[in-house]
C-alpha cells in the first residue's frame, strides 16, 4: 500500500467541477471578493471623514412618549416610545471621541478579515483543494477574531455611547431622554464560534482524505 509522506501538507484534489459550478464557484468569489473590498473601502472613508470633520454617527438608545402623529389613523395606539435613536454629534471630548473611532476600526477589520476568509475559501475550491492546514488556520483564525474583535469593538463602542449621552445632558437618575445604556448583540460571537467549528471540521477532512488516499 502506498502511504503519503509525512512532509506532504496538501489533502488530495477533489473530482474536476463541472462547467456551472465552476461558474458559481467564480461568481461567488468575485462577489465576496468585491464585498470585502468594499467594507474596506467604505470603512476606510468612514474612518478618515470621521477624524477629519470630528462628527461621530451612532445610535444612542433612547426614552421618549410617541408624537400625536403616529396615533393619526383608525387604529388605537395603545402604548409606544423610542427605544433608540440615530444621532450625529460633534465637540465630543477626546476619550469620547477614540473609543467611538476604535470601535469603529476594529469593527471594520474583523468584517474584512472573515471576508477574505471566506475568498480564500471559494479559490481554494476552485483549485479543488480546500482540505488545507491553511484553510484551517484561516477559519480558526477569522473566527477568534469576530469573537474577540466583536466584544472588544461593542464595548469600546458602548462605552463611547455612554458617554456620548453624558455628554448630551444625561444623569444616572431615571427619567432621562438619553438613558444610560449599553447593548451588546450576541449574533457575531455566535458566528464566530461557527466559524471556528467550520476549521475543526476541515481539519478532520484533511486527515480523513489522507487517510483514503495512503489507502489507494
Amino acid at each position: 500500500m502506498a502511504r503519503i509522506a509525512p512532509h506532504e501538507t496538501e489533502a488530495p484534489a477533489l473530482a474536476a467541477w463541472g462547467k456551472w459550478d465552476k461558474l458559481s464557484l467564480q461568481l461567488i468569489l468575485v462577489g465576496v471578493a468585491l464585498y470585502a473590498l468594499g467594507v474596506l473601502a467604505w470603512g476606510t472613508i468612514s474612518i478618515v471623514a470621521m477624524l477629519a470633520s470630528g462628527n461621530r454617527e451612532l445610535t444612542l438608545a433612547a426614552s421618549g412618549d410617541l408624537p400625536a402623529a403616529a396615533s393619526a389613523g383608525t387604529a388605537t395606539l395603545v402604548d409606544g416610545g423610542y427605544e433608540s435613536a440615530w444621532v450625529s454629534v460633534t465637540d465630543l471630548a477626546p476619550v469620547t471621541s477614540g473609543l467611538l473611532t476604535a470601535g469603529t476600526i476594529i469593527g471594520v477589520v474583523t468584517q474584512v478579515l472573515v471576508a477574505a476568509t471566506f475568498v480564500y475559501l471559494a479559490f481554494r475550491l476552485l483549485r479543488r483543494r480546500p482540505f488545507m492546514k491553511s484553510l484551517t488556520w484561516a477559519f480558526i483564525t477569522s473566527g477568534a477574531a469576530l469573537l474577540l474583535g466583536s466584544l472588544i469593538a461593542q464595548g469600546l463602542t458602548g462605552f463611547g455611547s455612554w458617554l456620548v449621552a453624558t455628554e448630551l445632558g444625561s444623569t444616572p437618575d431615571a427619567g432621562d431622554f438619553w438613558p444610560m445604556a449599553i447593548s451588546v448583540d450576541l449574533g457575531p460571537i455566535g458566528f464566530g464560534f461557527a466559524l471556528m467549528l467550520v476549521g475543526s471540521a476541515f481539519e478532520y477532512a484533511q486527515k480523513l482524505s489522507r487517510d483514503v488516499e495512503g489507502l489507494v
